[in-house]
């Protein structure tokens, strides 16, 4: 083996510890980039709670209060409890409750002015949860008939802690094997972003096309905005990645850049026959 094949083989292996760190910082990254409300009135204004976080029901402690979904429907989505949960110390970020934001959605009206809303009213979605002005959202889909936003993706939302894990593992594999098909085990992981954004746009697309008629403003079913700005009702959206998914395209670059550097080096030493 050559000593520019070697340099090669090292090169792949610090992008791809670079990519791990990073990945397991958008796991456990969530107090360092909290939102908080610029215009809130104490502390306990500033950041919202919200009962957007259900894991499943085996990682949550026995006796913590819980209630049913406020409308029977909601049931096959959400399940047949809410837990009142908010985790704390190292076992929150072992459960996934400190996954860092993803994407933002904002919206803006003329009932909410820039002085009281200068970021009119975010929310922020993360791998298992929402932050934001997650209830003031909720109430103005309510009025065009559209569900709590805690309805959508519970599932995805709950495995997501065992998705990071199981990465996680391939990566660490990947950093030693060298048999066949050894690439998968970096690219696989590597398309989170990607998966992020196809289920996200999926959710979207169901929040959308399910109205109900408790809305007090008529909608017809429409595709709320991916990315960039639209317009629902008098709503002006706004609707764009956030540093969550910046990270992950950086760690998504590093792990096929790592996985080409390798690919080539692995070529260089092997004897052509």
């Amino acid at each position: 083996m050559t000593e520019n094949t070697q340099k090669r083989l090292r090169l792949s292996r610090i992008l791809a510890i670079i990519a791990i760190l990073l990945f397991i910082f958008t796991y456990l990254g969530k107090p360092l980039l909290e939102y908080r409300d610029p215009v809130a009135m104490d502390e306990s204004d500033e950041v919202e709670e919200n009962l957007s976080f259900q894991p499943f029901s085996f990682l949550i402690p026995a006796g913590t209060e819980s209630f049913a979904p406020s409308m029977g429907y909601l049931v096959p989505l959400m399940g047949e409890k809410i837990y009142d949960y908010h985790p704390k110390g190292v076992y929150a970020y072992l459960i996934g409750a400190r996954t860092v934001p993803v994407w933002r959605v904002s919206l803006e009206a003329p009932q909410y002015p820039k002085a009281s809303f200068p970021d009119g009213i975010p929310v922020f979605f993360h791998m298992t949860d929402f932050s934001g002005k997650v209830n003031e959202m909720n109430t103005i889909n309510h009025y065009i008939g559209m569900d709590p936003m805690e309805a959508g993706a519970v599932f995805l939302r709950q495995i997501a802690p065992f998705v990071y894990l199981i990465f996680t593992i391939l990566l660490v594999v990947y950093l030693f094997y060298n048999g066949p098909l050894w690439w998968l085990l970096g690219i696989i992981p590597a398309l989170m972003p990607w998966y992020y954004l196809f289920f996200y746009s999926k959710w979207l697309y169901w929040f959308g096309h399910n109205m109900h008629d408790f809305g007090q403003f008529e909608v017809k079913p429409f595709m709320p905005t991916v990315f960039g700005d639209g317009k629902v009702a008098q709503f002006t959206t706004h609707s764009y990645p956030t540093v969550g998914f910046y990270l992950l395209l950086v760690y998504f670059l590093l792990l096929v850049f790592s996985v080409l550097i390798r690919r080539k080096a692995m070529k260089e030493s092997t004897p052509q026959g």
